[in-house]
């Protein structure tokens, strides 16, 4: 079964046709997350189409095209997305054997509206509807062994705590040492929280959740994404106290 998180993305049409191929896709088992990730480069925020990460296929980068050309430099943004991924990755000790990477990486551009694909190329491959789960299914190399560390690498979408002066804590047993305890466990978001994060819909969302449970973050960095993604939008956030006035504007500052 593979889960689907839908993100806010600039190419509607062709991640729609993205989305309805791999709800067909019953051979497979994983996540598939649209408009997600958005890695930070020294040009600026640098968003990725789509990434499946699949307990039988690995991690498969995707690379999605509007209209019925093909653009000339496809090859060159599977080569950028691919190094942007392995880097991040490779920061992951539990990822690494020494100094090789242990998460297969397979990257493809799906052009739903291309008529004639170019010439088959297994470094370069070229998708559309009726050939995407076939060649995932038949020249994606087999699976891997670290499935949930890699899910929890890609779901990692903020260290937003780091820049937070961290109390100094006394006695493990105290209520700063208890309160620090439930901070961690905020920055680290699980996977309903980095859902909550990503999916954008079209109308009201409602995030609910008990006291401490991480609302206010999530909607600090739900904001954070959606500029990263839009950033000529004006996104407005309101609250009801002016208390969090200071909180969003250093929560959302430091996704």
């Amino acid at each position: 079964m593979i889960e689907i998180v839908k993100g806010s993305t600039k190419k509607p049409v062709s991640c729609e046709q993205l989305v309805a191929e791999f709800k067909t896709a019953t051979q497979f088992d994983g996540q598939l997350y649209v408009g997600y990730p958005i890695f930070s480069t020294p040009e600026g925020r640098y968003p990725i189409d789509a990434i499946f990460v699949s307990k039988n296929k690995g991690v498969v980068l995707i690379n999605t095209v509007e209209g019925t050309h093909l653009p000339k430099d496809y090859k060159d943004t599977q080569d950028d997305i691919y190094n942007k991924l392995e880097a991040k990755l490779r920061n992951h000790k539990t990822l690494m054997t020494g100094r090789k990477l242990d998460v297969p990486i397979t990257v493809l551009t799906f052009s739903p509206a291309i008529d004639k694909l170019p010439e088959k190329d297994e470094t370069y491959p070229v998708c559309n509807a009726d050939n995407l789960l076939e060649t995932i299914e038949k020249e994606v190399p087999c699976g891997f062994d670290k499935y949930e560390e890699v899910l929890a690498v890609i779901q990692s979408i903020s260290t937003i705590r780091k820049g937070i002066k961290r109390r100094k804590i006394q006695r493990e047993d105290s209520r700063g040492a208890k309160l620090q305890n439930l901070e961690d466990s905020i920055a680290n978001l699980d996977n309903q929280q980095s859902k909550a994060v990503i999916e954008t819909v079209d109308t009201v969302q409602r995030i609910r959740g008990l006291a401490g449970s991480g609302k206010t973050i999530v909607l600090a960095l739900k904001a954070a994404y959606l500029h990263a993604q839009h950033p000529d939008w004006n996104i407005a956030v309101t609250f009801h106290t002016r208390s969090l006035k200071r909180q969003f504007k250093r929560l959302i500052r430091a996704c």
